[in-house]
């Protein structure tokens, strides 16, 4: 008898343990929202900024990861594109995103 006790004690415990390992995983994490990083809508900037000389098919066909449009966006800056830093980070988040 003394011996079951003993038994559903520790099974108890070692219950109690998993359920508190598992109750300090971290959520997973949320995926960001355009325009999060700045505030400001990607996707409008990308209307009204960059279809001034490129069409939206050539945008959607060009594959960059988030430093790849951040270096795209300065390239056309340098090229006299009226984008502000802000307006640039705002673009390379929602480029990357698509």
């Amino acid at each position: 008898m003394r011996r079951r006790v003993v038994a559903v004690a520790l099974l108890a415990a070692v219950l109690l343990v998993a359920a508190a390992c598992k109750a300090e995983e971290p959520p997973p994490p949320v995926p960001p929202t355009p325009g999060e990083a700045t505030g400001l809508d990607g996707a409008a900037i990308l209307q009204e900024k960059c279809t001034v000389c490129h069409t939206l098919e050539r945008i959607d066909a060009a594959e960059y990861d988030d430093v790849g449009w951040a270096q795209v966006i300065d390239r056309m800056i340098e090229k006299g594109a009226d984008v502000s830093t802000d307006e640039a980070a705002a673009l390379a988040e929602h480029l990357s995103l698509r």
